[in-house]
């Protein structure tokens, strides 16, 4: 070969050098060597796969701009800020700035424990304020209660995040899997996941169960359930989601009453804590009277606040907590709530039509005539957990300022953002529809953005 063109070794049994070609190829015209398309797409791959790098990146970019926004509101509109007893709490703009309502009863059981002067804080279960404080505990004087918090519910919702966008992702997709994430992370009640609420903590045992339950791995998934059950009431979700699967899989009745108790054992810890505290096992229950909760038929509150909204805000009427400044946005809240729940509802309805009469096509063998069920159909698992936490949401109502006669919706946004699954099938409906499912997700962005406004400035928002 002459001097004017690069040579390559041939490999011992390949004398024309071809093995090489797809490296490395020559060109005449002054030996010059060029990467070929593999090398070339080897040397620009990402540091992290699109299965973490997406759902992160949404999470994170969630966290950081609602501390940024929670900043700038406090630090543009002071005037706005409001000064109720327990509604704020830290006068700080960064993560003081979530430090609000319910968070301070988190804060007060993570520092203290459970008083014998304040019976009513039982409602709140003990799991999130067990971790908030061994992150304090961990972080050597460093980080305060509201710090650690804080730190824990971002660190739970980027990780229910990703754990959530991996789940569907196996099943449905990568574009569904963005857009229920992306529906999940900027739900209109997600300032709850940065709060010092349990919510995020909640979420992330939810989707961790429920990928386990994916992989039939039903006694971890009770495992995590249990963790569950000291964080929510609402795990009872889980522990029939987890009975259902196991029931279906074929595990017999045995392993999977054992899976049932397994998934409760956090419950009950908490149950023997208050019988030995308090010599009370079930007053977890008997308190929630102390904060006006009580159940009635599916919707029956939703039903009572739609017609009730108007009459109760005309005229001077009456306040949340006694203070009128917390009064002028009630109504915004209580909408929120009205079609958070009513729409979740409607979801469902429609996922659980998709998944029977997606079964009944294929025993049929028409599976092919009924596309969009199919498409949609969840499994059963997931419909069933979604199913119990909109019922559970659906039939707890509040009855506020002592009236017997009012029921409210309130904090019923924030219990349908735990029923999970709802997002993956809001994502599956709309996947046929770009246009509608980026003004859903805008719509979805300025709502969070709205009523985490509100929150930050101290208004009435639970």
């Amino acid at each position: 070969m002459s001097a004017g063109s690069a040579s390559v070794p041939a490999a011992p049994d390949d004398p024309q050098g071809t093995a090489h070609e797809p490296v490395a190829r020559l060109v005449p015209a002054g030996g010059v060597v060029e990467a070929s398309p593999p090398a070339q797409a080897a040397s620009r791959r990402p540091w992290l796969p699109a299965s973490v790098r997406i759902p992160l990146w949404l999470a994170v970019s969630r966290v950081v701009v609602g501390v940024l926004l929670a900043h700038l509101v406090i630090s543009l509109l002071p005037q706005s800020r409001q000064h109720l007893p327990g509604g704020t709490l830290d006068a700080g703009t960064w993560l003081g700035a979530f430090d609000r309502w319910d968070s301070g009863f988190y804060l007060l059981i993570a520092a203290h424990g459970y008083p014998a002067s304040v019976p009513a804080l039982t409602a709140f279960f003990p799991g999130y304020p067990l971790v908030v404080r061994l992150v304090h505990a961990l972080g050597a004087g460093l980080l305060s209660y509201v710090d650690a918090a804080t730190l824990v519910s971002w660190a739970a919702f980027v990780g229910a995040s990703m754990i959530l966008y991996t789940l569907v992702a196996r099943r449905f997709g990568g574009r569904v899997a963005l857009v229920a994430t992306a529906l999940f992370a900027w739900y209109p009640a997600s300032l709850f996941f940065l709060a010092p609420y349990s919510e995020a903590l909640f979420a992330l045992e939810i989707v961790g169960a429920l990928a386990l339950m994916e992989r039939r791995r039903f006694f971890l998934a009770a495992a995590v359930a249990a963790a569950g059950s000291a964080t929510s009431p609402e795990s009872v979700a889980l522990t029939v989601a987890i009975a259902v699967g196991a029931l279906l899989v074929g595990r017999g009745l045995l392993r999977t009453a054992g899976y049932v108790v397994l998934s409760g054992v956090g419950l009950g810890a908490y149950v023997l804590y208050l019988w030995a505290r308090f010599d009370k096992p079930f007053q977890l229950v008997s308190v929630q009277k102390l904060w006006h909760r009580s159940e009635n038929p599916p919707f029956v509150g939703l039903y009572r606040n739609a017609v009730a909204l108007e009459h109760y805000f005309v005229g001077a009427g009456p306040a949340a907590g006694g203070s009128s400044v917390t009064y002028a946005n009630l109504r915004i809240v209580w909408i929120l709530d009205d079609t958070m729940l009513f729409a979740a509802g409607v979801l469902l309805i429609w996922l659980v039509a998709a998944a029977i009469l997606s079964r009944r096509a294929r025993r049929a063998r028409r599976v092919r005539r009924l596309p969009a069920l199919r498409a949609t159909a969840l499994p059963a698992t997931w419909l069933v957990f979604a199913a119990v936490i909109v019922l559970v949401a659906a039939c707890t109502t509040i009855y506020p300022y002592g009236n017997t006669h009012f029921s409210s919706t309130e904090s019923e946004a924030r219990f349908v953002s735990l029923a999970v699954p709802l997002f993956a099938g809001a994502a599956l409906l709309l996947r046929r529809w770009a246009g509608t499912t980026l003004a859903v997700v805008t719509a979805s962005v300025m709502a969070a953005a709205f009523f985490q406004m509100l929150y930050n400035l101290g208004y009435w928002l639970t």
